[in-house]
């Protein structure tokens, strides 16, 4: 039987058997790509959850996953024990008279992440004073914020990022940050107003916000604009009723 230890080691082996990168396969089990590195390098173990959600998303076996023994991926023919993974702590526990190398309260890491909604929608179309203030807060996948953790929400209204699928009411996921390459949907301030555009960087450094949509034309950014970058749009979450 494998040591404790190894956990980590089998949990790389699970990553590289798919060919995964360590951001690709934390996406996969809600957790970060550093995150994931930490495990597999032993350092602070990881939860029951974690593993629970790794079982769920690869053919994983439970009892080589936790102990070594047997295969690693689970037997199609014959099925595995449906038992979860906390339950077979226990079992494993008091089999092997040891503790697995897993710690369910000091390192859990939910797979949601309560982000704030501000209160005023940001324009997708002509720049409009926002207000600032929180109107409630939404749980979203932590796996949607690739390990970022100064994230917010703002509501769409407008249609002039239809083109590229933001549509009015449609919730943004936004990363709160002060630069973004050329290409990156952002949300930015011009003047005071704020808005949802592509950020378009010339060869020639000149910048201009531009909307998708053929109806309206690209805003430039001139020296004497008060600009700035307030984050880069990570993802956008449509509600139907």
């Amino acid at each position: 039987m494998d040591t404790v230890s190894t956990l980590g080691m089998r949990i790389r082996r699970v990553r590289r058997h798919y060919g995964l990168r360590q951001e690709e396969f934390g996406k996969k089990i809600g957790i970060s790509g550093n995150r994931v590195s930490e495990i597999e390098n032993n350092k602070g173990g990881t939860s029951a959850s974690v593993l629970e959600e790794l079982c769920r998303s690869f053919p994983v076996s439970h009892e080589w996953l936790l102990t070594g023994n047997g295969s690693m991926l689970r037997n199609k023919e014959t099925g595995e024990e449906s038992k979860g993974i906390s339950e077979r702590l226990t079992l494993l526990e008091s089999r092997i008279g040891r503790i697995i190398n897993v710690h369910e309260n000091d390192d859990r890491e939910p797979s949601l992440i309560s982000v704030p909604l501000y209160s005023s929608a940001v324009p997708a179309g002509m720049p409009a004073v926002a207000a600032e203030e929180v109107e409630t807060y939404l749980d979203f996948p932590r796996s949607w914020t690739g390990g970022r953790k100064n994230v917010y929400a703002l509501k769409v209204s407008g249609d002039s990022m239809m083109d590229i699928g933001i549509m009015p009411g449609d919730t943004l996921l936004v990363e709160s940050r002060e630069t973004a390459r050329d290409g990156q949907v952002v949300i930015a301030s011009l003047n005071s107003e704020v808005t949802v555009k592509t950020l378009c960087i010339s060869d020639g450094g000149h910048v201009s916000l531009a909307p998708e949509n053929r109806k309206y034309r690209p805003i430039p950014v001139t020296p004497e604009s008060d600009f700035r970058i307030m984050g880069v749009v990570l993802a956008a979450l449509r509600q139907y009723r």
